[in-house]
């Protein structure tokens, strides 16, 4: 047998190899020219200001005049040590945090719904500078929310010479009176709320701030309503825009790692989860299996029905109140094409998701194909977007393109037709590149940009020209 051939090096190869050494020589120097990169690109985006792009709306052009006048170009310098790379994540987490919060005194306005549910108006007080007959912001607080997290808002509004009020929602800053609830709110619960506001303070002139969630029950009720709300202006902090998708885009850090751990220990403990365990345990069943806000949404969904019943005729009631000329708002009639009734369910009935019933004794029974009929009706009767392009009032809206809850496509697939030829027609949307969700904090400080800009806008647009037919 032959001898084993010996391969030796070409000059070809041996080039290669010293090519190969030159590189492994060179790795320590460009990745510390990498990192230097990082690091430079880093500490450049804490230096600079967030300046939105604007969008403005058909008719838009004198709310717009309104707020460069509070705001100029509303660029804002966010804080430093919540910037860089992650700012989006850093602002968000740091708004939901609610570090250095003040502490403001507040009483409750309660009082019982027709269907045995509990609403209350949490007013804080104010110093002897907010006059008397000052302008009414009621702030809509995001998910779960009460007015111990608005507590940065109610300051801006206040050194803004307005009067805030904070709804406290079914279930939220007071335990559930009834199995009802919805996670978005309810239109009628909302309406009841200004009502009781105007009974209680006639001629008051009333405003809206909306935070997260709380945008999808203001943006609803005010395309419902359309000309007639007897609400001036408005705000819209961070909207997800339509609720059908927006929560699974949610991304997952937030909703299954954090939202919806929240989301089940207020409503499923507790107080909250005793009235609705003994309405509907089924229901309740499903809720707890959820891992993600939105398959929780869909399955809470049955909740937010409730058999129809005639609103309590009375004083200080709705009706009484549109009968006594206090507000220009029509009765529930003429607003039917605008908000769909109330879908009333049977006993026994295949096509239903909820059958009213005594209390205690299994409000509402549902299976999965009778959910998703549940789930159907409530996207008619809640999602905003179906009714957003009745909007008359001036509002102004901010975005982040970093916010990683309400993420930036439920912008692009909705704001362009949203304020596009005669819908939303005195709407102003400003789209920031920084911000996260709801926080814009700015400065060294980190005040609230957000808070800041609405309440200045919302003073002026008590008494600058937007308002103006």
């Amino acid at each position: 047998a032959s001898a084993p051939t010996l391969c030796h090096p070409t000059a070809s190869s041996s080039a290669l190899v010293a090519v190969t050494r030159a590189m492994i020589a060179v790795l320590p120097a460009a990745g510390k020219a990498a990192a230097a990169l990082v690091v430079a690109a880093d500490v450049a985006s804490r230096l600079q200001r967030s300046v939105p792009a604007w969008t403005i709306g058909s008719d838009a052009e004198v709310v717009a005049e309104a707020v460069r006048k509070v705001a100029g170009d509303a660029s804002f310098w966010p804080t430093p040590w919540l910037g860089g790379l992650f700012s989006g994540h850093l602002q968000t987490i740091w708004y939901g945090l609610n570090i250095f919060s003040p502490q403001i005194a507040h009483h409750e306005d309660v009082w019982r719904t027709a269907d045995g549910g509990t609403l209350a108006l949490a007013w804080p007080d104010v110093p002897a500078s907010v006059a008397a007959d000052a302008p009414i912001v009621l702030i809509l607080p995001g998910l779960c929310g009460s007015i111990a997290g608005t507590a940065h808002t109610l300051r801006a509004m206040i050194s803004q010479g307005l009067r805030p009020v904070v709804l406290h929602a079914r279930g939220c800053g007071r335990p559930l009176t009834s199995p009802r609830f919805s996670l978005f709110g309810s239109t009628e619960d909302l309406r009841e709320a200004l009502m009781r506001i105007l009974t209680q303070r006639p001629g008051a002139r009333l405003l809206l701030h909306s935070i997260s969630a709380g945008t999808a029950l203001m943006v609803r009720y005010l395309g419902e309503e359309g000309a007639a709300t007897p609400v001036a202006a408005a705000f819209a902090n961070c909207p997800g825009y339509d609720i059908s998708v927006c929560l699974s885009r949610c991304g997952a850090l937030y909703d299954s790692a954090f939202y919806i751990g929240v989301l089940k220990r207020h409503w499923l403990r507790g107080q909250n989860g005793a009235v609705l365990r003994r309405a509907a345990p089924e229901v309740c069943r499903r809720m707890e299996e959820s891992r993600d806000m939105h398959s929780f949404m869909v399955a809470a969904s049955p909740f937010a029905a409730a058999p129809e019943a005639p609103p309590k005729e009375g004083r200080g009631s709705p009706a009484s109140v549109i009968g006594r000329g206090i507000c220009s708002v029509p009765p529930a009639a003429a607003r039917t094409e605008a908000r769909p009734r109330a879908q009333t369910w049977s006993p026994g009935s295949s096509r239903a998701a909820a059958r009213p019933s005594d209390a205690g004794s299994g409000v509402l029974e549902a299976d999965a194909s009778t959910v998703a009929n549940a789930f159907a009706a409530y996207l008619s009767r809640c999602n905003p977007m179906g009714v957003a392009h009745r909007i008359t009032v001036p509002i102004l809206i901010l975005n982040a393109d970093d916010d990683p809850v309400c993420k930036p496509r439920n912008v692009d697939d909705n704001a362009p037709a949203l304020l596009g030829g005669r819908s939303c027609p005195r709407a102003v949307l400003l789209r920031y590149g920084k911000g996260g969700h709801c926080c814009f904090a700015r400065g060294l400080t980190a005040a609230r940009w957000a808070d800041q800009l609405s309440a200045a806008f919302l003073a002026e647009a008590t008494t600058g020209a937007a308002l103006d037919e």
